[in-house]
């Protein structure tokens, strides 16, 4: 398998271990997309479906996006945001980037019962298309409405609710639109450098301060977009999400992972070089991706920097962000922004390589279990 430019993040449901991959179109072989099914407790695949194959090289490749939702699965290809069963028959695909061209990153569809919402995420490469929003009918994969942005460009990641979907714009504003008919119901002004996190009644939302370069984590009413608080987090990757478990945050900054008090946004613990230091020549700890919380351990993927070429997962507590343990990938091997998934067994972890690890019993101990690649 080759990642293509990805970092694919794998998902799991119902001991089904579902995973995306796509290969650059090379001068002996034609490029493409695909997705494959394992089970997950043996590492056997269940079936493989192509999603697309191209001659051409540049942007062609599958986004980070794979959603599943009972016997659905939708993903983010080339020709579009694409939905299959889980046997893998295709059902419908709807061309959501016309004359753009896809850019390779996590552009993630909000997924309900009743509608399947996207962006374009391909202005950028089309100066006279429209940044647009579309609802999709799940049954049909047919278009229910469109919501054009002509005055913004380069959204982030949707965030959805059962009732609202939430578009935040680069540096420059989120907008909440009615998940059933695309009506705008609010906006927000605000430098936005990342996509909200909808937690109860809270929107946490990252900004940044264009004068230091310094990012801010807010937290803002869902009902009135007050301001419930804002802490200064330091430097951070924007693609970066932030997760909530058990009242606290956990999100990447200033390479390393830190887990901060929903309620008031305090920090709790931080794990990785100290905020701001990075002893020239020392190994560090660099860490950029979306962490993931399962049980009494977080899972984050990143890199030993100055010290190997091997991209790691690490694991830490999730009350104190004391180490717990990390294991290695190969070689000029990395998960880079992907995310792994956790079952109570195994941890899958996907690389930019387009290989899929699988750790099991005894590599390291993580909460009273072993860890094996």
């Amino acid at each position: 398998m080759r990642s293509g430019g990805v970092d694919p993040s794998p998902v799991v449901d119902n001991g089904v271990l579902y995973f995306a991959y796509s290969q650059e179109s090379r001068s002996d072989e034609r490029g493409g997309a695909w997705i494959e099914a394992f089970d997950a407790a043996t590492g056997d695949s269940r079936w493989t479906t192509e999603l697309f194959r191209t001659d051409e090289f540049h942007y062609f490749y599958h986004s980070d996006s794979t959603v599943v939702d009972g016997d659905r699965i939708i993903l983010q290809t080339k020709p579009g945001v694409t939905m299959l069963t889980t046997d893998g028959e295709v059902q419908w695909t709807f061309d959501n980037l016309s004359r753009g061209q896809q850019l390779p990153d996590a552009v993630t569809p909000v997924v309900t019962d009743n509608v399947v919402v996207t962006g374009t995420y391909s202005t950028v490469v089309d100066d006279h298309q429209d940044e647009t929003i579309y609802g999709i009918d799940p049954a049909t994969g047919e278009e229910r409405w469109s919501v054009p942005f002509p005055e913004r460009t380069s959204m982030w990641q949707l965030a959805g609710t059962n009732d609202v979907v939430y578009v935040p714009f680069s540096h420059d504003a989120l907008v909440a639109l009615d998940l059933a008919t695309g009506e705008e119901r609010w906006r927000w002004e605000g430098t936005i450098t990342g996509t909200p996190t909808v937690v109860n009644d809270l929107l946490l939302v990252p900004l940044l301060h264009q004068d230091d370069d310094q990012h801010t984590l807010v937290a803002l009413d869902r009902g009135d977009r007050s301001l419930r608080w804002q802490r200064s987090i330091g430097p951070r990757w924007s693609d970066a999400g932030v997760t909530v478990a058990d009242g606290l945050i956990y999100h990447a900054a200033a390479f390393g992972l830190e887990a901060r008090r929903l309620e008031t946004g305090e920090r709790v613990w931080r794990f990785g070089p100290d905020e701001g230091k990075r002893p020239q020549g020392e190994p560090q700890v660099d860490l950029v991706s979306t962490p993931v919380v399962s049980g009494d351990a977080v899972y984050a993927t990143g890199w030993i920097q100055r010290d190997t070429m091997y991209g790691h997962l690490f694991v830490v507590d999730a009350a104190t962000g004391a180490e717990l343990g990390r294991a290695e990938l190969g070689r000029n091997e990395d998960a880079g922004k992907g995310t792994p998934a956790v079952t109570s067994d195994l941890v899958f972890l996907g690389s930019n390589r387009g290989n899929l690890h699988a750790f099991g019993e005894c590599s390291f101990e993580v909460a009273g279990r072993c860890l094996v690649g």
